[in-house]
């Protein structure tokens, strides 16, 4: 068989070939380029049932995070989203970052066998893998749920009931803006230890002063700038950057801030039911919301023990005929509460004659009496101290001087707040001396 003959046989099992790939065909065979176009030409003059089309070419080809499709030799490929169909791209897994559409053209026979210009397309598109959306909300809810089943299980306590001469009490410990972490003024020495000290002190002289009241519930609010910061790196800094002097790594604020709320919130459970509030501050706001995350596993199946830990700033405790409001401090202005208070908690609100509003930051305490609507009972907004030390930055703009001092609120369920304890850090120093 001559060569000739060979190329034209190989040429008939590979129609696809008489219009392109000769330089390929040419060096399988060890001829040029000519010849095989020649035999190729004569082959589809002498052949009329011959269909030289080019070959369809569809590729694939993947990385981790790219791919690249291309469709080559094709008719019925056109566009992007021809190509993207061919293909079977997974348009879910796989977005477009750029494309090419380019065209060439050929000759061919129609089926009259006279010759035709065929345009093929040539088409290419640069993937990239869709990073998957993260609903870190849901991702948490969904641990929390799995988490939960760990925590300890606590059953409901069975507590002596009063006669019914007796009223009900809500007992509200307020120890804000403790500052877990702070440096004090040499005058004023703080650590972490005496931090933890004045709180536990103080809830145990609130908690022995309060014994002449029937306490059914006590309400713990949990943050207010617990912690003095929110990140070590790359200085110790608040949510918003501003630079602090810490006596410790952040870490390790978080973790006896941690202990800390546990043990105070495990020693009033065996007094009352407990209800903790947890409200971030403008030191600590996303340390609070990660603390008040773990106090919410941990206490999942503890049936003394209620923690309010949604996304809201300001939370809200309805009790009989009162409505405790707690927010930081630094958000809204005084003057806009009643306002803010009236939509938000407008249910809530139409239901009680008393309102309060308990708020810290300042580290000061006064009470200020607002009144919304003339028609309607007003609301009262107390800025509430620190039993935290005096630091640099206040000791030098001269904040300076407020009694340091965690205090207790008694709510009467019918008849509103019945008394106000105070814990006066300096004042139960001395006596101790």
């Amino acid at each position: 068989m001559s060569l000739n003959d060979q190329i034209r046989e190989y040429l008939l099992k590979n129609p696809h070939l008489m219009r392109s790939k000769y330089a390929d065909t040419a060096k399988k065979f060890g001829t040029n380029y000519e010849q095989i176009r020649t035999v190729a030409r004569r082959l589809r003059e002498r052949n009329p049932d011959v269909e030289p089309k080019e070959k369809e070419v569809l590729n694939f080809q993947e990385t981790k995070n790219t791919a690249v499709v291309t469709a080559e030799n094709c008719t019925r490929v056109k566009s992007l989203e021809d190509l993207l169909a061919a293909c079977e791209v997974d348009l879910d897994m796989w977005e477009v970052d750029k494309y090419d559409i380019g065209t060439y053209e050929v000759t061919g026979f129609d089926n009259d066998r006279k010759p035709i210009t065929i345009t093929m397309f040539r088409t290419k598109a640069f993937l990239k893998r869709i990073k998957p959306e993260l609903n870190l909300n849901k991702i948490k809810q969904e641990l929390i749920e799995d988490l939960r089943n760990l925590s300890p299980v606590v059953s409901k306590i069975k507590r002596q009931r009063p006669d019914d001469r007796k009223d009900l009490h809500l007992l509200e410990i307020s120890a804000f803006d403790l500052h877990l972490g702070k440096i004090g003024i040499k005058e004023d020495k703080y650590s972490l230890d005496i931090a933890q000290e004045r709180l536990l002190s103080a809830i145990d002289h609130l908690l022995y002063r309060a014994q002449g009241y029937y306490i059914d519930k006590i309400l713990f609010i949990v943050g207010h700038d617990l912690l003095n910061s929110d990140k070590d790196w790359p200085v110790p800094s608040t949510t918003r950057g501003t630079p602090q002097f810490n006596s410790d790594y952040h870490i390790d604020m978080y973790r006896a801030a941690r202990k800390l709320m546990i043990k105070a919130i495990d020693i009033l459970s065996e007094v009352a039911d407990v209800h903790v509030m947890v409200i971030p501050g403008n030191h600590d706001r996303e340390s609070v919301m990660h603390l008040g995350d773990t106090l919410e596993l941990y206490y999942g199946n503890n049936e003394n023990v209620k923690v309010d830990n949604n996304d809201c700033l300001m939370k809200a405790l309805p009790y009989g005929n009162n409505l405790i409001i707690s927010d930081h401090g630094d958000g809204p202005k005084t003057n806009d509460l009643p306002g803010i208070i009236s939509q938000r908690f407008k249910n809530l609100w139409s239901d009680v004659d008393y309102v309060e509003v308990h708020r810290g930051h300042y580290h000061t305490n006064k009470a200020t009496k607002l009144q919304a609507i003339e028609e309607l009972n007003g609301i009262t907004v107390r800025n509430l101290s620190s039993m935290s030390a005096t630091d640099y930055w206040h000791d030098s703009k001269g904040f300076i001087g407020n009694i340091k001092k965690a205090q207790a609120f008694i709510y009467s369920r019918q008849n509103g707040l019945q008394g106000i304890l105070n814990y006066n850090v300096f004042i139960n120093k001395r006596l101790k001396q």
